[in-house]
């Protein structure tokens, strides 16, 4: 999903980013698929969980506040967001918000450190956002909706926010969310633009180790004020090969691999000592509308596109998916807060498709070919990005067949580069995206089809004023109660408006080594085998 450019737009988009740079974190400068298991790191235990990545150069790491994410479980934020909406405690042990919702005090653990023996403070936390924002650095931009933050003793924070945000815990907690800095490191750093981390000092249940072309090492923080993990460590050797990956894993080189196909999945089923499970709802497709651009400015030519787009064959084609018909918000993340009044509404139906299409005015000459109100021929050119690009030639096959059958020409063109990809959205009636479903789960999500009293705009170029002023009183609220009864009115405006559809939610297929952890499924909770408490959750088959 394309965002605004406003702060919580720039934030929902850049979640995107966030979620591959965390899921192919490597801090490695070259290819070592060659190397058995994990040849090129040091006193590795057979307690270590040793987990591929596919690309050496997907993070070129500086620093957390320079960039989102941070190696595994070493920095931490205050709060973390699962995939059920719950909201677990870090560096913070329980939170308060004012009746405005621009007064937000988190009680801090009493008893946490840094990796160098410094205890951690309130102190850091106002730093972080005092640095962040006073050096312009990257991640500052999550905490613009900060005016200070205070520090009435020295486990106690407060942030002050410039306006009410009910949605502030979403937006320091998500990836790329907010992890808190050390003051006593980073007080130090003069030139923090240019600054790379290589001590990577924090206070997660796991320690930076070492690094090396090839492999990025972390051992268990065994001073961790929380649960202290039952592994010894983590390392994580870059196989940049698919096919390389499933072979160590089949040759008990590595311990797990995530984002399998289907038919590897299958094929692995009777392997010796190697499990298979599924990461529901990780992945999801629209096919959205740009509503300054003709044919998607009439009302009618959404909803008849909204009849004509076969989810249930497209999901089919991905192979780990599921249709969604919902107006935004996805059924088994955003559970009731999804409108049921709304589901289901824009079925499959093409004979509907072309009879709304002719009630406004769009009819077939002799050839076959749709003619718009405008007199001409209706062509739709799809601009294609890098972004989920397999997925979206899924949907492309399917939607050129059936738009075919309303007489509709389909082409597409594909941008390397984002910021051509973003200009040909704008000037295009028709585009397609793939985002992480962390962007759907809760109605903090349903701001970004807002205009803002600035006149940020969105990528749909949806401007409707009940929507904008619900928006703006969603944010204004903490009363969940209050906040549901407005995000169902806003599902409504949206299955009225159609800015765009959503296609499919697609799931993240994951092989395991059962003779080397347990513990790998801990339930829908969590995104990705790299998540911290995954991590925290694995039992060595065997004592080392």
């Amino acid at each position: 999903m394309l965002q605004n450019d406003n702060p919580a737009g720039i934030f929902a988009a850049l979640c995107v980013v966030a979620i591959l740079i965390f899921c192919f974190l490597s801090g490695c400068v070259s290819d070592s698929s060659s190397a058995p298991g994990a040849a090129n790191a040091t006193n590795v235990s057979p307690t270590d969980v040793i987990i591929p990545v596919d690309s050496p150069s997907s993070l070129a790491y500086t620093s957390s506040m320079q960039k989102a994410g941070s190696p595994v479980g070493i920095m931490e934020g205050l709060v973390i967001k699962d995939r059920d909406g719950k909201f677990d405690l870090s560096l913070a042990q329980s939170w308060s918000v004012s009746a405005d919702a621009r007064t937000w005090t988190f009680h801090l653990v009493q008893n946490a450190t840094w990796n160098d023996g410094v205890p951690f403070t309130c102190a850091d936390v106002k730093f972080t956002n005092d640095y962040m924002k006073s050096c312009n650095l990257t991640m500052g931009f999550v905490l613009t909706d900060v005016q200070s933050v205070d520090c009435p003793d020295d486990h106690t924070a407060v942030f002050n926010l410039k306006t009410s945000y009910s949605g502030f815990l979403d937006q320091i907690s998500r990836t790329p969310g907010i992890t808190i800095s050390p003051e006593h490191i980073w007080q130090n750093i003069t030139d923090p633009q240019h600054y790379r981390d290589t001590a990577f000092i924090g206070t997660g249940p796991f320690v930076f180790k070492q690094a090396a072309p090839g492999y990025f090492q972390l051992k268990t923080n065994e001073n961790y004020y929380g649960r202290i993990p039952n592994i010894t460590g983590v390392i994580l050797k870059v196989i940049t090969n698919p096919d390389s990956q499933v072979l160590a894993l089949k040759n008990g080189e590595i311990d797990v691999v995530s984002g399998i196909t289907p038919a590897v999945a299958q094929s692995l089923s009777g392997e010796q000592n190697i499990a298979v499970y599924s990461i529901n709802d990780t992945g999801a497709y629209e096919v959205a509308f740009d509503m300054d651009q003709y044919p998607a400015n009439i009302s009618a030519f959404r909803h008849a596109m909204s009849h004509a787009i076969d989810r249930d064959t497209i999901s089919s084609l991905f192979g780990t998916g599921r249709p969604t018909e919902t107006t935004f918000l996805l059924p088994a993340l955003a559970g009731d807060y999804v409108n049921p009044a709304d589901v289901g509404m824009y079925d499959y139906n093409m004979t509907e498709a072309q009879e709304i299409l002719a009630g406004a005015g769009f009819v077939k000459n002799a050839d076959g070919t749709l003619i718009g109100p405008d007199g001409n021929p209706v062509t739709i050119t799809i601009p294609l990005g890098t972004k989920g690009a397999a997925g979206n030639d899924k949907i492309i096959a399917v939607l050129k067949n059936d738009w075919a059958e309303l007489g509709i020409s389909v082409t597409t063109l594909s941008y390397q580069d984002s910021t051509q990809y973003r200009n040909a959205v704008n000037a295009n009636p028709v585009f397609i995206d793939s985002f992480p479903v962390i962007l759907h789960d809760d109605p903090d999500a349903l701001v970004n089809f807002a205009v803002t009293p600035t006149q940020d705009t969105n990528y749909y170029n949806y401007n409707n004023a009940e929507y904008n002023s619900l928006v703006d009183q969603i944010r204004n609220t903490p009363n969940q109660t209050a906040i549901k009864e407005m995000a169902y009115r806003m599902q409504d405006l949206l299955a009225r408006d159609v800015p765009t559809v959503p296609v499919a939610s697609t799931d993240t297929l994951v092989a395991y080594r059962t003779d080397r952890f347990t513990g790998w499924d801990i339930g829908p909770g969590y995104h990705s085998i790299l998540d911290p408490k995954v991590l925290e959750n694995l039992t060595p088959v065997q004592s080392p």
